[in-house]
């Protein structure tokens, strides 16, 4: 199906895609609950949720409920995955990973779109989330992923949806909700103390 781009006086792609630079220029954490969509290149489905923590600078803390309990979190300069069920950490520096939950930290990190992606479009298809608008957007960077789709919501330019989708065909999906910002999150809640008894490895697997 060809989407095209969709141009009104009411909401237009500049001013959604400034609101959403604003947004994040003032914000200094965020929280909301999450579901985690990813999708290989086959088709087959995986989904996950939780909640999720944000504070600059690059601080996040992601942590699954479903289907098993893990816990992603960066304290801006490493990564640390931990499953409790395995009995093991993932360790990786900021600057080497390229998860695809990093974009949303680095987000916040920099908040000027128009340096990260070179063209955007105001698309006209139905989105997910209903009220959002629908904006794609092409990486600047060199990178793996070929563009990042986000719903915006044009009330407070919060993003209520980002689509990853990679050069592989793969695509990782994040829908959030129940949106807090700027609540006074402590820097704490961002420092991982490795279990005694548990294995540290390197390298987060993708």
């Amino acid at each position: 199906m060809l989407l095209m781009i969709l141009q009104t006086p009411t909401v237009s792609l500049d001013r959604l895609v400034t609101g959403v630079e604003r947004s994040f220029e003032t914000m200094k954490d965020f929280s909301a609950d999450f579901v985690q969509i990813f999708q290989d290149p086959l088709n087959q489905k995986q989904q996950e949720s939780g909640h999720l923590y944000l504070m600059r600078p690059r601080m996040m803390r992601w942590e699954y409920k479903n289907p098993e309990e893990k816990l992603f979190v960066s304290d801006s300069k490493n990564v640390f995955l931990y499953v409790p069920a395995d009995k093991q950490v993932s360790k990786e520096a900021v600057k080497d990973t390229f998860d695809d939950r990093m974009p949303l930290m680095f987000l916040l990190g920099r908040s000027n779109l128009r340096n990260e992606f070179t063209r955007f479009e105001l698309l006209n298809t139905k989105p997910f989330l209903e009220g959002t608008k629908v904006v794609r957007m092409y990486p600047r960077r060199k990178t793996d992923l070929s563009e990042v789709i986000m719903e915006v919501d044009p009330e407070n330019y919060q993003i209520r949806r980002l689509l990853l989708a990679h050069k592989d065909g793969s695509k990782s999906e994040f829908i959030f909700s129940n949106i807090r910002v700027n609540t006074g999150i402590k820097a704490s809640l961002f420092q991982f103390t490795v279990p005694a008894g548990v294995q540290i490895v390197d390298g987060i697997a993708q």
